[in-house]
């Protein structure tokens, strides 16, 4: 297909497409000559990666760039699903040596296995020190409860980008973080309606259980 029906496919402007093929981004077309190229599947499917993370994900073009980096030369892949699990992560004031130690213990007594200097670490300190600033601090119980609903999606998240070819494992891991985290949020603040319309109707709403990850 010529540009104008890749860019009429993927939904986007042609000068948009232009500039993701001068970003390197969308890889180049096949050359049919001096001025015109043509496109595949594989094209379409990548613009319809990117849009969805600029649209939805909402990653910088340059976040973007370092992830399909990594999805289209993965070294292992252990560390490729690493790299873009790390991708739009918050970026804030640095926490303390104490606020670090302190996050990494409650970590550790859940019984999870995690990396002491993870991104991830600073920013679940941050937000643990921002609740404290509020007056809320993060009790145990409470931790609880999200850490159990955090460790049950990762868990079906992870077995279903096992279940996938190699060759896509690091590809779905960036869907599921950028995207499937996106839905995630707003399901939180759906069922958080839900449970305020049901307390007001009166009508009884059991927690559901969790099975143990």
């Amino acid at each position: 297909m010529r540009i104008s029906q890749l860019s009429e496919r993927a939904g986007l402007p042609i000068g948009t497409v232009k500039f993701y093929l001068r970003t390197g981004l969308l890889p180049a077309g096949r050359a049919l000559n001096a001025t015109q190229a043509e496109y595949s599947e594989s094209h379409v499917d990548r613009l319809l990666l990117i849009r969805a993370l600029i649209e939805v994900g909402r990653l910088s073009v340059a976040e973007i760039q370092s992830v399909l980096a990594t999805i289209d030369q993965p070294a292992a892949l252990d560390e490729g699903m690493r790299s873009v699990q790390q991708v739009g992560v918050p970026k804030g004031k640095d926490v303390t040596a104490e606020q670090l130690a302190a996050t990494l213990e409650l970590v550790t007594g859940l019984g999870w296995t995690v990396e002491p200097d993870s991104p991830h670490m600073q920013s679940l300190a941050r937000a643990i020190a921002a609740l404290d600033s509020v007056g809320v601090p993060v009790s145990p119980a409470r931790l609880k409860v999200y850490a159990e609903a955090a460790s049950h999606v990762a868990r079906s998240d992870i077995d279903w980008v096992l279940g996938f070819p190699q060759e896509r494992q690091v590809e779905l891991t960036l869907v599921n973080t950028a995207l499937w985290e996106a839905m995630l949020g707003s399901l939180r603040r759906l069922a958080s309606e839900n449970q305020v319309a049901r307390r007001r109707a009166g009508v009884p709403s059991p927690r559901v259980t969790i099975p143990t990850a």
